[in-house]
């Protein structure tokens, strides 16, 4: 990778003799002082202590501007009220089974579990003339059948990637869908299952592509089952009794809704309950130029607020939500009467909720009696709801210079100087992946998430990463199906102190140590990952220099390498600032994008179902409230902060 100037300067003038790595035993969460710390629990932390003369001649050397990377309202109460149909008649409890006949899922069928980025795609070649598609690393669709076999139908081309598939969680493995040319309708089938059993098959995109294809896009067109009948969720029309309606909704027609009408409200406050069995419920709604942000609470608990503005009409949206545990539950839609810039209107629509069971006789929940208030109220507990007065408009989001600075991989620009330069310096997108996040304020520093690390500078300090394994931010060990290895403290406990003698070639020993370049024969290349990451260092000719630069970047590992359990193709390691990952079917040795996962924490947004169960706790969880004060659900959990436009794209 090109290194500028500039940022050869930076590094060399970042030496060991000059600087020293410290450690301590007290740990620390978002770090405000000139030390840097990087730490888990049992691994000390990891610091730059610089000598005065020293930084007082670096900063006259090449400036200040470079002296970074170093270091809830309506105005009436409202009723219950059952639905009337279209025609102003009270409804029947009339589910209606969802069938398809032939065997055949498509690519919109509500039983495909989608998670990740996927978009959706027009072409007459495909089975039902749409398909979906992603490239990016780690998205996943799932679906569950009973049947003895089942056939996958994507298509090959010229752009496409490598997917991996597991059936019944057996690693299939992995299927290069490259082809010269454009190939829909291939398949891979997998038969021989008990026909009488339930199985699931999931596809995986693995973000590679072999060296002739232009980009490592994976598509789903369907899926087919033969010989079983597939047992189906029932789906509860927006006039079926089961659903409880709070406030003055409309029915309107709606082309392409189920049973072609909808509910409709933009009156902040307006609800709708509906109660379930069974742990798993689709809400329908739709789309449009005039719809507003709805939040959703599963059994009266803030789950995830949803933006249904889109530029065009777009009916049967669905939103899943899944392994909420057997027994009853009650998903609750709330109109928030706010609406994203585009937006010329604030309305939700209910169109369906699928579920396997409901009750016939509904019980409406108690709910808070509300009363007005002139300006938004945000309570600070747990559970807090945002409701806003009546139907503000959240303004657009300002845009960005589209330059140099400006990726439009993820549609997010480096504005802030320190953060360009430290970027830069650091190894660009090889070392931090593309921003995610506009800069903004996250726990009284300045911030902006990249995919693979949180890069902030608090008040005058150095620009730093954050410790994302720190158990007070993403202590996680299994994200979307990947099991990661645990903090072990006695790795983590055996990193040399900074009085050893030749520290710099202490700490490249250790790290050579424990993380090893060949494991059982295959060349994971932990440790030449570790010592070549940031450009411009050299372990042979300046060792101190390539331990000290490197660990801002990694910090000292706290595991030893180790498979994933359900892929042994998948090799990973800890460190204090992130995982790396193996993957044995290309030898590609990289940093988890572990960044991305935080971000999906904080919106809710393609949160993976094993990420949000482990961060149920998490004061982070689901903090993304567009429209309340500072964009945040329960600032009293995260002070200093301020997330408006945070993750809107530039």
């Amino acid at each position: 990778m090109f290194v500028d100037r500039t940022s050869r300067l930076i590094l060399r003038q970042l030496r060991l003799d000059q600087l020293m790595i410290v450690t301590s035993e007290t740990r620390t969460g978002i770090v405000t002082t000139p030390t840097l710390h990087n730490q888990e629990p049992g691994g000390g932390s990891v610091g730059i202590r610089r000598r005065p003369g020293w930084f007082a001649r670096l900063r006259k050397l090449i400036g200040p501007q470079l002296m970074v990377g170093l270091g809830i309202a309506t105005a009436v109460v409202l009723g219950w009220t059952q639905a009337p149909d279209a025609h102003g008649q009270q409804a029947t409890l009339t589910p209606t089974p969802l069938v398809r006949p032939g065997g055949r899922f498509e690519e919109t069928d509500l039983l495909l579990l989608y998670s990740g980025s996927w978009t959706q795609m027009a072409d007459q070649r495909a089975s039902g003339g749409v398909y979906r598609r992603s490239s990016v690393q780690g998205s996943q669709v799932q679906l569950t059948f009973p049947g003895p076999n089942v056939k996958w139908i994507t298509s090959r081309g010229p752009d496409r990637g490598i997917a991996r598939v597991w059936v019944d969680n057996e690693d299939k493995g992995t299927f290069d869908l490259y082809s010269p040319g454009e190939e829909f309708g291939f398949s891979r089938e997998w038969g021989g299952m008990n026909g009488e059993t339930i199985h699931t098959i999931r596809v995986e995109v693995t973000g590679q592509r072999n060296g002739a294809a232009q980009n490592a896009y994976v598509d789903i067109d369907s899926f087919t089952i033969v010989g079983a009948y597939v047992a189906e969720p029932m789906r509860f029309e927006n006039t079926d009794p089961t659903i409880l309606y709070g406030g003055a909704w409309q029915v309107l027609p709606v082309n392409g809704a189920s049973q072609a009408s909808v509910h409709r409200i933009n009156t902040s406050g307006a609800t709708a309950q509906f109660n379930f069995n069974n742990g798993t419920v689709q809400w329908m709604t739709t789309k449009g130029p005039n719809r507003g942000i709805a939040r959703i609470l599963i059994d009266n608990k803030f789950y995830e607020v949803q933006d249904l503005y889109a530029p065009s009409e777009q009916a049967a949206q669905v939103f899943a939500y899944q392994s909420l545990g057997e027994g009853a539950h009650q998903i609750r839609i709330e109109v928030t009467g706010t609406r994203s810039g585009p937006a010329t209107d604030s309305f939700v629509d209910i169109d369906a909720f699928i579920a396997p069971s409901a009750n016939a006789t509904p019980q409406p929940t108690a709910t808070q009696t509300m009363t007005p208030t002139p300006s938004p109220s945000v309570t600070t507990t747990p559970t807090a709801t945002f409701i806003p007065s009546a139907t503000p408009t959240i303004p657009p989001a300002p845009p960005a210079m589209r330059d140099a600075r400006y990726f439009f991989q993820t549609s997010y620009r480096i504005d802030y100087e320190p953060f360009w330069n430290y970027f830069n310096a650091m190894g660009a997108v090889d070392t931090f992946g593309y921003p995610i996040s506009r800069t903004f304020q996250f726990l009284g520093c300045q911030t902006q998430f990249y995919q693979r690390q949180l890069m902030q500078q608090c008040g005058t300090n150095a620009v730093q990463t954050m410790n994302l394994l720190d158990p007070d931010l993403m202590p996680y060990n299994q994200i979307n199906f990947s099991n990661f290895p645990s903090h072990d403290p006695a790795i983590a406990g055996s990193a040399p102190g900074p009085d050893t003698p030749g520290y710099g070639s202490a700490v490249l020993s250790h790290v050579q140590r424990v993380a090893p370049d060949v494991l059982q024969s295959a060349s994971v290349n932990f440790f030449r990952t570790f010592v070549s990451t940031v450009p411009g260092t050299n372990m042979v000719t300046d060792p101190n220099f390539a331990a000290l630069v490197n660990l801002q970047i990694w910090g000292f590992p706290t595991s030893g390498p180790m498979p994933d359990p359900n892929n042994r193709s998948f090799i990973y390691q800890r460190f204090q600032r992130g995982i790396m990952h193996f993957d044995g079917t290309n030898g590609s040795t990289r940093g988890i994008l572990l960044a991305d996962w935080f971000k999906t924490i904080i919106t809710g947004r393609n949160l993976p179902v094993d990420l949000a169960s482990q961060a149920q706790a998490s004061r982070f969880r689901q903090q993304y409230c567009p429209g309340a004060p500072a964009w945040v659900c329960r600032p009293g959990e995260l002070p200093a902060t301020d997330l408006t436009f945070a993750f809107e794209a530039q």
